[in-house]
């Protein structure tokens, strides 16, 4: 099923980048790799806040809605800069158009299909295993790939960098000090915990839990 699900996105996001032209499909990927890459890396501080504010009982709903609404927030600003700063679309050639249509649907496609995964991980199914898929935390999930654990890894890098966070929590990495950030899943456990978030979600009655309980917020850290 889950394959299903990511087929489909893949091939439906492909698609409609490829009708746009080169030279839109090419702004389309920046914009959709920035969003991504914003909405990983700072969705985690914002739950954080968010729950310091009250809402710690909603812990297995936020973070499957914060970060699609920062990724969709994200991608809806930067969208409406570049189509402002970009007015007229550059022509091509034909076969230069084609070619460079397809590799950035192609590319848009994969991307999206990396993060939709790597989101579905946190998704409030109520089930050890959404979709039928992560029988295990290193389960592959298309085919022989695994993309949610490919965007992970590249998260992990990227967050060393431009887009870095500040320290939000006490779980910041030693060999991260230097750098003075918090880095995406620093021991790459992402995986484990939120299989173990799924498992006890899947036992609970209710989306909400009872504050103060630990449990389902804790394994954010």
């Amino acid at each position: 099923m889950l394959f299903l699900v990511l087929f489909l996105a893949f091939a439906g996001v492909a698609a409609a980048i490829w009708l746009q032209g080169f030279w839109s499909a090419a702004v389309t990927f920046v914009n959709l790799l920035l969003a991504a890459m914003i909405a990983t890396n700072f969705f985690e501080p914002v739950c954080d806040l968010t729950e310091g504010f009250g809402a710690a009982s909603w812990t297995y709903l936020l973070d499957f809605v914060f970060l699609w609404f920062i990724f969709f927030a994200t991608f809806g600003i930067l969208r409406a800069i570049t189509d402002g700063i970009s007015q007229t679309q550059v022509k091509f050639d034909l076969p230069i158009e084609m070619v460079g249509r397809s590799v950035f649907a192609l590319l848009s496609g994969w991307l999206f299909t990396c993060f939709l995964a790597f989101t579905l991980q946190m998704a409030p199914l109520s089930s050890e295993k959404p979709l039928g898929a992560w029988d295990s935390p290193t389960a592959n999930t298309f085919l022989f790939t695994s993309p949610d654990r490919l965007w992970m890894r590249f998260m992990f890098d990227r967050s060393r960098g431009a887009l870095a966070r500040g320290h939000f929590s006490s779980q910041s990495h030693p060999a991260d000090q230097a750098l003075n950030v918090e880095t995406f899943d620093p021991k790459a456990e992402f995986a484990l915990k939120y299989h173990e978030r799924r498992k006890k979600f899947a036992e609970a009655t209710d989306m909400r839990v009872v504050e103060g309980s630990g449990g389902a917020a804790a394994t954010r850290q």
